[in-house]
């Protein structure tokens, strides 16, 4: 295990060079053994969709030339409504290089990024059970917890879907 210090890291916006690193952390670290009840799913679409569409709220942590961990975001403007909001889609670390203040200095880049595009709140949300994640985002000012409910039907065990199943066997 690494122990640099903090002053090792950089962080910075991400480039398009960046995505299959942060695409290969990704799958790493939102693995679906780990959080199986995720309604939104890691993919190769997510750091391309985001980068491609808000660029502006994507940074990655550098550490020795490789991505160490990035925060991923997009800015969402209501119609109707003079508030936008920031809204913090994933954050990852490498697992080696935790609790070193990467994830605090990925939280910095992207509340001042939103703050200079003019958000009035910013959002983020995760797992139940993930009491890190919901631990670390306490420390950064988060609040007013919400809680959701997100139902999944297994499809394998319907009819229909056996009836499909049998027809393409």
């Amino acid at each position: 295990m690494h122990n640099p210090s903090n002053r090792s890291f950089q962080v910075r916006e991400m480039e398009l060079e960046d995505i299959p690193a942060v695409y290969a952390l990704g799958e790493a670290v939102f693995t679906a053994d780990k959080w199986p009840s995720l309604y939104r799913t890691w993919d190769e679409y997510e750091p391309i969709t985001l980068f491609s569409t808000d660029g502006d709220f994507c940074f990655v942590a550098e550490y020795e030339g490789r991505v160490a961990g990035f925060a991923l975001g997009s800015l969402i403007d209501k119609r109707h409504s003079a508030w936008s909001y920031g809204y913090l889609t994933w954050l990852a670390v490498d697992p080696e290089l935790k609790r070193l203040g990467i994830a605090t200095q990925l939280m910095d880049a992207i509340t001042d990024a939103y703050i200079r595009a003019g958000a009035r709140m910013m959002i983020v949300d995760t797992d139940a059970e993930n009491a890190t994640a919901i631990s670390f985002f306490r420390r950064h000012g988060f609040r007013d917890e919400d809680r959701h409910v997100y139902l999944s039907k297994n499809l394998t065990d319907h009819p229909g879907y056996r009836r499909l199943r049998r027809r393409k066997d």
